[in-house]
């Protein structure tokens, strides 16, 4: 009973000064967002925005189904699918149901409310479960960087972008939590999720499906070999035996939702996984990839060109040296960082907060004597997805920023920022345990404030 009546009071603070913060950092998205979307302008559209808006108005005629003739033929058009080879069609698909030809700024403006209250309502429940998983700070700052550095950036734009950072947040965690409790329904999930953020932006989801199952089967060869080989007993949340149907489970859910996209890019481009991206990352520069987007919007126009002249890995990469490849993803980092801006800073400041408190709880505490005091046993494994994941789509981005935009890769920002947060709060729980000097504790929560301050100043920046 005396425990209550003291830590009452302080719980009740904690959540009072959460729930200030929040309504702050809500205050401030509103407040940098939606001047842009009230200013929406047609005239004023980018190219890929003027994409997403011609496949919109093309999606309206699937949603108007007539079933005078037939019942299955328009039940199966209006589902997600039309797609021009340069959007995906889940956006077009969703801003159909708010879409008014005869208003197209309305269209723009209402579709952008619609983001922004996806947003905020995102971001609310994102910060409900940080602050009962992490230390007030940490949730803070995940929430603060969700919102400045992944959403903002990103919210004002006609595009689906909104969509694929939240679906791919989804599939990360699914992969995270898979890494660690296999069961058959996460790989159901994460399935589901991929084929979401899929269908939302094209870019990043399959190098990270591919990476979570090239990881996920070394630790099924490695819970194999461990059942019939060793001779030292021991217990695990992973069963390798649920890995090989998952993987099934997996393949069925991300095939079952996209597999309407993927029939109409091969009866109009020859290739169910068609994009102008995978031909026009291999172009040097952007006014190249622009044209060949342009002149090449479906399969006939491809197929005049000789297959030796066509964009590839293998004819841009067979034409350059070493350095040559070197010097452009030089280039490409430069411009993803230009395009991260501050994101970036604050990301390698709290890796370096995680390696620094790793490092003085391995050095300055008492040895672990039982399952809570020591870190999950697949933490090799998620620390390998993470570091593979995050490293291909980093290269790619390197690559890629060269000939085509890369605002995709905000939504890695949110990604890192929770599981940077995650892996630092589960090093200092266990520390706790084993007995940690109370100054540890105390000066990681007080650099944890401070790079709230700092994610803060940024959005005055």
């Amino acid at each position: 009973m005396p425990i209550s009546r003291f830590s009452s009071p302080r719980l009740w603070l904690r959540w009072a000064v959460f729930m200030a913060a929040m309504a702050g950092i809500l205050w401030l998205m509103v407040s940098r967002t939606l001047p842009q979307i009230e200013k929406a302008d047609p005239r004023r559209l980018t190219m890929v925005e003027s994409a997403h808006l011609e496949l919109t108005a093309q999606t309206m005629t699937d949603l108007q189904p007539d079933f005078t003739q037939s019942f299955s033929d328009p039940l199966e058009r209006m589902i997600p699918h039309r797609m021009d080879g340069l959007v995906q069609p889940l956006w077009p698909w969703l801003a159909a149901w708010m879409h008014d030809p005869l208003d197209v700024a309305a269209t723009l403006r209402g579709t952008g409310m619609f983001r922004l209250g996806l947003v905020l309502g995102f971001l609310t429940v994102l910060g409900l479960v940080a602050a009962r998983s992490f230390s007030l700070p940490a949730a803070l700052w995940v929430v603060l960087m969700a919102a400045l550095h992944g959403f903002a950036p990103v919210l004002p734009f006609f595009t689906g972008e909104v969509i694929f950072h939240i679906a791919l947040l989804a599939l990360w965690l699914g992969c995270l939590y898979a890494l660690q409790r296999n069961s058959l329904w996460v790989y159901g999930v994460i399935g589901a999720a991929g084929a979401m953020a899929w269908l939302a932006e094209d870019r990043m989801v399959i190098p990270m499906l591919l990476v979570f199952i090239f990881v996920s089967s070394l630790r099924a060869i490695w819970g194999w070999a461990s059942a019939h080989f060793s001779r030292m007993p021991g217990t695990s949340l992973w069963v390798w035996r649920n890995h090989w149907l998952g993987l099934l489970m997996l393949t069925t859910m991300f095939f079952f939702i996209s597999g309407p996209r993927l029939v109409e890019s091969n009866a109009q481009f020859g290739e169910a996984f068609f994009s102008h991206v995978d031909h026009a990352r291999w172009l040097s520069t952007a006014g190249e990839g622009m044209s060949w987007i342009e002149q090449h919007p479906d399969a006939e126009s491809i197929a005049r060109v000789p297959v030796l002249d066509r964009p590839s890995a293998a004819t841009a990469l067979g034409m350059m040296t070493l350095g040559r490849v070197l010097g452009r993803l030089y280039v490409g980092a430069g411009l993803v960082a230009e395009q991260l801006d501050a994101a970036i800073p604050m990301l390698m400041a709290m890796l370096l907060l995680l390696v620094s408190l790793t490092m003085l709880t391995w050095s300055s505490c008492p040895k672990a004597t039982h399952a809570g005091e020591r870190l999950h046993p697949e933490t090799a494994t998620t620390v390998l997805f993470v570091s593979v994941a995050i490293g291909i789509c980093t290269v790619i981005a390197f690559w890629d920023a060269v000939v085509l935009p890369v605002r995709h890769l905000h939504g890695l920002v949110m990604l890192l920022s929770l599981s940077l947060a995650w892996g630092a709060e589960s090093v200092l729980r266990r520390a706790r345990r084993r007995g940690v000097s109370k100054w540890v504790i105390g000066g990681y929560l007080i650099l944890m404030w401070v790079m709230v301050g700092w994610a803060a100043l940024t959005a005055w920046a």
